[in-house]
């Protein structure tokens, strides 16, 4: 289920067609600054900023199907999820690894939030939390940190462009959405409760918090698991000003959860070579960077740990000679270019949507495509990356790993070079 809800947001980096018409700034302050708090004692053994963070997003096929929802039945999946994360740190030198922490299965009653203030045992099916927990823990044992995306899907109000919400929606007729939850007109309050009490819990629980390499205010209203609508869209301006209050009213209290580094919601350049996106100029493609900086660091004034962004390859310069990441430094700080970690990076298996990108789709991309995202990552400096996925699914062959799990040898090489094993 996890990557099939993502996967359409992916092609989005290239096509956003159905809402824009139908993809220093954060000092690094000190200790006492909300942004810097949780950089503290209890971040020694986790990879420090700047030290190389080197990771994947977690997709395991289990029992042949990628949908399958392995946390929520971590004890019946976790000697495989074991051994897998045994061979990351053994056999690739990864020490990151990134997973979604999503909103159906942590409600106790399916499609219900928690109310403002809830306690969190009224609401959360705590199953799911302790099996979060004891992941983190296993993550711990193999020298993997954990980056957890928090996805929520109540960024926008449903009565805010309606017909594009495709995750918590009614559940009319029965079994078009048994688990999301609708967003009513506030969202950000139940919001708050549900991204705080699970940060608080789940560090409470687990055995090893400083594995937890950061939190991320995750989440999308259209899709559920995926980035959120950070980006300008001039056919629906409402969607742009309730994601602002949803930041405003959320990132505080988000920010102050837990001791654990927090990392800002994922932003991304939009590559699309539409009609609409080819009018605009490489800061309007980079929108999503500018308004979310804004938010946080201009508006707030509560920078985050981390800003994730999901990178393509090939585009430093794009044709269009625009340097985009070296845009993006500008943009967030260059002393903060050891926060920005490069996400999603794309390899094999994403050729298929480069061709309504600006990105060439006549240069490689094997294992050259991989090389490119490292050495642009030493070049600017960032903490680190994670690769797009971990394994192929029934429908890409984007992993690491083919469908059975066995490595890609050229691409697992490419992987080893670039941490610096043999």
């Amino acid at each position: 289920m996890l990557r099939l809800i993502v996967m359409p947001m992916v092609v989005a980096l290239c096509l956003w067609a159905v809402l824009p018409s139908s993809s220093g700034c954060a000092a690094t302050g000190d200790a006492d600054s909300p942004g810097s708090a949780a950089l503290d004692a209890s971040s020694a053994n986790t990879p420090a900023l700047g030290s190389g963070l080197r990771g994947v997003f977690y997709n395991p096929v289990i029992n042949g199907a990628s949908e399958y929802p392995w946390l929520l039945h971590y004890t019946v999946c976790r000697e495989r999820v074991r051994a897998d994360l045994e061979k990351m740190s053994r056999d690739a030198n990864l020490n990151l690894l990134d997973f979604f922490l999503m909103i159906p299965y942590s409600l106790a009653v399916p499609k219900q939030a928690p109310k403002p203030g809830q306690p969190l045992a009224e609401w959360a099916n705590m199953d799911y939390l302790d099996n979060v927990a004891l992941f983190i823990d296993d993550c711990h044992e193999f020298g993997i940190s954990a980056a957890i995306d928090m996805a929520n899907n109540m960024w926008v109000p449903y009565s805010v462009d309606t017909a594009n919400h495709r995750v918590g929606v009614p559940d009319e007729p029965p079994g078009k959405d048994t688990c999301w939850p609708i967003a009513d007109d506030t969202p950000w309050d139940e919001s708050v409760t549900w991204y705080t009490q699970i940060i608080e819990y789940v560090e409470g629980k687990t055995k090893h918090p400083e594995s937890i390499a950061w939190w991320c205010m995750g989440g999308n209203y259209s899709l559920g698991g995926s980035e959120s609508i950070l980006w300008d869209i001039d056919s629906n301006p409402g969607i742009k000003a309730f994601t602002e209050k949803f930041v405003k009213n959320v990132w505080p209290a988000f920010l102050k959860a837990g001791k654990r580094p927090k990392a800002a919601p994922y932003v991304f350049p939009i590559f699309s070579k539409n009609p609409y996106w080819m009018a605009k100029t490489p800061d309007e493609r980079l929108s999503g960077f500018l308004n979310l900086k804004k938010m946080l660091v201009d508006d707030l004034a509560l920078p985050p740990d981390y800003w994730p962004m999901s990178t393509y390859p090939y585009c430093d310069p794009a044709p269009d000679g625009f340097y985009y990441l070296r845009r993006i430094v500008e943009i967030l700080g260059k002393e903060n270019a050891s926060r920005i970690v490069s996400t999603d990076l794309k390899g094999p298996g994403h050729e298929s949507e480069m061709g309504d990108c600006i990105i060439p789709i006549e240069k490689p991309f094997g294992p050259e495509a991989y090389e490119w995202h490292y050495q642009k990552c030493a070049e600017y400096g960032f903490a680190g990356w994670w690769i797009w996925a971990y394994q192929d699914t029934e429908a890409s062959t984007s992993g690491i790993c083919d469908i059975k799990g066995e490595w890609k040898q050229e691409l697992v090489r490419a992987v080893k070079q670039a941490t610096g094993s043999k």
